[in-house]
């Protein structure tokens, strides 16, 4: 039995060494850029420079130092501080939890555009090596998919590249029954959203172990937070949690970036209920789809990717920029992604990158209120990812 000539199983990568290469010198000028920006001073620049995530992380660092973190969880104190500093009247929360507090403190020691370069440049070394150790010779492959929300991401300098690589590292020692993997399992929990679906493939795998050794490894970074931070650091945390929660129900979010059925939904119907039911629902769906494959004998790598991909679709709240996490599923599925031809891979590339930039292009192109349909092009995009890793290689006898 041979493979037929027509058909690609991807045993030679599609993007090369060359490729590769200029994708990522093409985020190192982007990075290089933003870097300059932020070291540009601001009396030099016609109005207020623009305010980036990554600001808002520094911010939050040094407030930690100064042992003022009531302010970041203070939606209304933490507007007017980044105001004060900034001269931007941007509006951004620090939703995050105590123990994140440990890593923006550390950023926080170097100057804006020294810390931001550490950052990204840090976490898209990290984020490569672990694509490269996931998908072998195709990482090239996954990294032109996903290109689009590389640059954004790096652009306002988010942390999806980081959690992208715990999600990639987690994923290659669990799918060797490594216990370690229950420290990038612990440190997820710095962004919770993601945790659900993988939380579940590792329930269904029995794997016990990373389990409770994530859970210690969360606890003791949880533990060491309120030892540093005081006890006070939890109720302003869910204090600015339930203001965020507010917002979110009552329209105030960029909903066409937004990845979730409930922003879909939320902007569709008005009816923050209904789209938050829906959600709910959706999430329900996904975790019986993920116990379906299990029970079906899905090979761990693909019952993985699964689980990544659901974990991203579950939150009601996942933006543009949290894709990259979507490429450490792409790179598990890229051994056993089967297509007809290479117009089939340029379909799945032009379907990848209308997932990372429906909402940029809806933003340009339409004149407010602007719908939320981004969450359909990413659904769609896993789907077909696990439609064509599920499928088997046409073969005809040889002569």
């Amino acid at each position: 039995m041979m493979t037929s000539p027509r058909q690609i199983r991807t045993a030679v990568p599609l993007v090369g060494p060359l490729g590769t290469g200029l994708l990522l010198l093409a985020c190192v000028l982007l990075m290089g850029g933003v870097a300059f920006y932020l070291a540009w001073p601001a009396e030099k620049l016609p109005g207020p420079k623009a305010l980036i995530d990554f600001q808002v992380f520094h911010i939050a660092g040094q407030l930690a130092w100064a042992g003022d973190l009531a302010t970041a969880y203070d939606a209304q104190r933490f507007w007017a501080h980044t105001r004060a500093l900034t001269g931007n009247p941007g509006h951004m929360f620090w939703p995050y939890p105590p123990h994140f507090n440990l890593f923006t403190a550390l950023l926080a020691l170097l100057p804006l555009w020294l810390s931001y370069l550490l950052f990204c440049g840090g976490s898209l070394l990290c984020y490569m090596l672990t694509l490269r150790r996931l998908a072998g010779v195709h990482y090239g492959t996954v990294l032109a998919l996903l290109f689009p929300s590389l640059l954004l991401c790096i652009f306002i300098g988010q942390n999806a590249l980081l959690i992208g690589a715990l999600v990639g590292w987690l994923a290659s020692l669990a799918l060797g029954g490594r216990t370690l993997a229950g420290v990038p399992l612990g440190l997820l929990t710095v962004k919770p959203q993601f945790l659900p679906g993988i939380g579940l493939y590792l329930l269904l795998r029995g794997q016990w172990q990373i389990i409770f050794t994530g859970a210690l490894v969360a606890g003791l970074a949880l533990a060491a937070a309120t030892l540093l931070f005081g006890l006070r650091v939890w109720p302003d945390f869910f204090a600015v949690m339930g203001d965020v929660s507010a917002h979110l129900f009552d329209g105030r979010y960029q909903y066409f970036r937004m990845t979730s059925l409930f922003a879909a939904l939320f902007v569709a119907t008005k009816d923050p209920q209904l789209a938050m039911a829906a959600q709910i629902g959706f999430a329900v769906v996904l975790a019986g789809g993920l116990l379906l494959a299990s029970r079906r004998g899905w090979p761990p790598r693909q019952l993985l990717a699964a689980a990544i991909m659901s974990s991203t679709l579950m939150s009601p709240y996942g933006y543009d920029y949290d894709l990259p996490v979507v490429g450490m599923a792409i790179a598990l599925l890229m051994p056993d992604l089967v297509l007809q031809d290479r117009r089939s891979w340029l379909g799945l590339l032009l379907l990848a990158w209308l997932a990372c930039l429906t909402g940029a292009l809806t933003r340009l192109a339409l004149a407010p209120p602007l719908p939320a349909v981004q969450f359909v092009p990413v659904l769609l995009l896993c789907a077909a990812l696990l439609v064509l890793s599920r499928r088997r290689p046409v073969s005809f006898e040889s002569d």
